[in-house]
This record gives structure tokens, C-alpha cells and sequence, in this order.
């Protein structure tokens, strides 16, 4: 490590529970954020301003006006861009000591080994349960400690699961149940409770890595702001768990359509494997409907419609209210630009 890092850190490296050893273990940990939104930014900011040396940026999601408020580092020059990318952008010009990886996906769990293996830990940014399921059941198989957030209105979640020695996440919420229509467009979401949430994943994260006692380990802390109040919950171990008895019969409902926490936002996979070649798209869609264009989206409007195209022909696609519609377009546009 040399002098300058060193000098950096010096008011971190002086807090006696972390010193230079702590510092150099921060160095050589390797976390996923999955989710770059409000809490998965803020939370990636304030690992790497502790000096954590590899991050894993996963996001499926574009850079919206409606989320700017809540994005750590972000700002309109970002906006139509991926979210993975911008925060990593901004991450690498002010933290030379981390090393990040940007990936555009969405993550499922047909792809969770590819993309979060080779991790020390998951830090969830997500806002849907079918990916916080698919992290859940991911960590628990390859014994990767989780942390889970949530942030909505003025109230946040944390908790970290480590099973066998903890519950796991489907202990606490059961599969089947969690079809909440909550959700930051419904009832809203403030920039502090993102901000807040994300700093304290960053710290438990930092104290996972550092081996150090934590109360969220296996219990649930709950943030509301109103208050201000903290409380904890202890989760107990589900006996029928199928994730902690390694028995998962139940599967995780894969839709090829998903809505996302946005304005009327939703997620669309294609049926079968495609590799686009982005540029072409400039040819087939006329010039006053592209928005925005970079190596990984093409952003244009078809009718009402504002639509992200990825290389994976991936879609997300705004202004649908529901899934059935999502896909109804999103078979336009695959017929307008394969």
C-alpha cells in the first residue's frame, strides 16, 4: 500500500477498531451492489470512500429525471445512460483505489453464479422481490453473506443474512407472500432514507469484512424517519424453509415482463438469446426519435413510449401500467428493430 493511500485514509486507519490491517483488508474485499439506484449508490459511494478495493455494479436500469434526486454522484449529463455505468464513472474518478465493474443486467437466477460469483459479499440496491429472491437463494447455495435493504417513503430495512447461522431471507418473507404493491412510485421516497440506508450498508458491509460485531446480523433493524425511531426485530429460522433446508421445490416466478419501482417502468426479456448491434438501430429508428445512444443502450421514443434497447435485446420500456402491455410493445419493437 503505498504512501498516498496510506495519508488518504489516515483519520479511518486512526478509529482503533480498523487501523492499517483493516484498511488492507477493505483493500482486498470484493463486494456486489446489485441495484445502483438511491440506496445501492449511496451505499457503493461510502464502500469505496472507506477504500473496499473491487465493487461489482449490477443494474438493468437506465438513469431516469425521477431518480435523480435520490442518486449519489449523479446528475443530467448522466441521464439515459446505464445507472451500473454512471455510478462507476463517477466512483473511479474520485476513488483511484477501487477497482469497479459495471454490468448492465438484469439479474436472475439463470445468471446470479456469472454474476456474483468470485464476491465476498451482496450488498441488495434491488427494488422487486423476484431479484432479491434470486440473491437470497444464491448466497445461501454459496455461503455469501447478504445484506438486504429496502427504502420507501420515510422508512428503511436492513438485515443480514448468513445461513446456516442466521435465517435467510425467505424465513423472514416467504415467497408466495410477497406480492406488496407498495413500491417508491405509490407512496413516494426521500432522498435521506436512501441516502441513510445506503450508509449504513456501507458500514455493516465494512464491518462484515472487518469481522466486527453488528446487531443486524439474523434480526431486522427498521429506520422511519418520522420518528426519528430504530427499531429491532428479531427473524426467526423457518423450519419449512426451503432455502435453509436445501430443498428449494419452490421456484421463483420468472416473468419475462416485470414492473420496476418507477414511473410506470417496466423490465422486459426477450424470449430467446439475441446479440444487437446497437448502432444499426440509427439506420431502422428515424433520427427525431432517438434520445440518447452510447456502447450500451439505445434510448428512442416509439408513440407514447420511451424505450431502452440493450445488446442483449433487452427492453425497458416506460409509460405501460402493466406487464400484459409491457410485452405488447416490447413485441413491437422487437419487430421494428430485429
Amino acid at each position: 500500500m503505498n504512501s498516498q493511500t496510506l495519508s488518504y485514509f489516515s483519520r479511518q486507519t486512526a478509529v482503533p477498531e480498523i487501523g492499517q490491517a483493516g484498511l488492507e483488508s477493505l483493500q482486498s474485499a470484493k463486494v456486489a451492489v446489485v441495484g445502483t439506484g438511491g440506496v445501492g449508490s449511496a451505499a457503493a459511494h461510502f464502500l469505496a470512500s472507506q477504500g473496499v478495493g473491487f465493487l461489482k455494479l449490477i443494474d438493468q436500469d437506465i438513469v431516469e429525471e425521477t431518480n435523480l434526486h435520490r442518486l449519489v454522484g449523479i446528475d443530467y449529463q448522466d441521464l439515459h445512460l446505464p445507472k451500473a455505468e454512471a455510478v462507476s464513472r463517477r466512483l473511479r474518478s474520485r476513488n483511484p483505489w477501487t477497482r469497479t465493474e459495471p454490468i448492465t443486467e438484469t439479474l436472475r437466477t439463470e445468471n446470479a453464479k456469472e454474476l456474483l460469483g468470485g464476491t465476498d459479499l451482496i450488498v441488495d440496491g434491488t427494488d422487486n422481490f423476484r431479484a432479491r429472491y434470486a440473491l437470497n437463494r444464491f448466497a445461501a447455495e454459496n455461503h455469501v453473506p447478504y445484506l438486504f435493504t429496502s427504502a420507501i417513503a420515510n422508512q428503511g430495512h436492513l438485515s443480514l443474512f448468513n445461513p446456516p447461522a442466521t435465517p435467510c431471507l425467505e424465513c423472514m418473507i416467504p415467497c408466495p407472500e410477497s406480492g406488496s404493491v407498495e413500491s417508491c412510485e405509490t407512496v413516494g421516497v426521500t432522498a435521506t432514507v436512501v441516502g441513510l440506508v445506503g450508509t449504513l450498508a456501507a458500514t455493516e458491509a465494512a464491518k462484515r469484512i472487518l469481522a466486527l460485531p453488528t446487531a443486524i446480523l439474523g434480526q431486522l433493524l427498521t429506520v422511519d424517519l418520522a420518528g426519528p425511531d430504530f427499531l429491532f426485530t428479531k427473524i426467526a429460522k423457518r423450519k419449512d424453509c426451503p432455502v435453509c433446508n436445501r430443498s428449494p421445490s419452490e421456484t421463483i416466478h420468472h416473468d419475462m415482463a416485470i414492473m420496476l419501482c418507477g414511473d410506470d417502468v417496466a423490465n422486459v426479456l426477450p424470449e430467446h438469446d439475441i446479440v444487437l448491434d446497437l448502432q444499426s438501430l440509427n439506420i431502422k429508428i428515424p433520427k427525431e426519435s432517438v434520445v440518447a445512444t452510447s456502447e450500451s443502450v439505445f434510448v428512442y421514443t416509439k408513440q407514447v413510449h420511451r424505450v431502452s434497447v440493450f445488446k442483449t435485446g433487452r427492453l425497458v420500456i416506460g409509460n405501460v401500467r402493466t406487464e400484459e402491455a409491457a410485452r405488447q410493445v416490447a413485441r413491437e419493437v422487437w419487430k421494428e428493430i430485429l
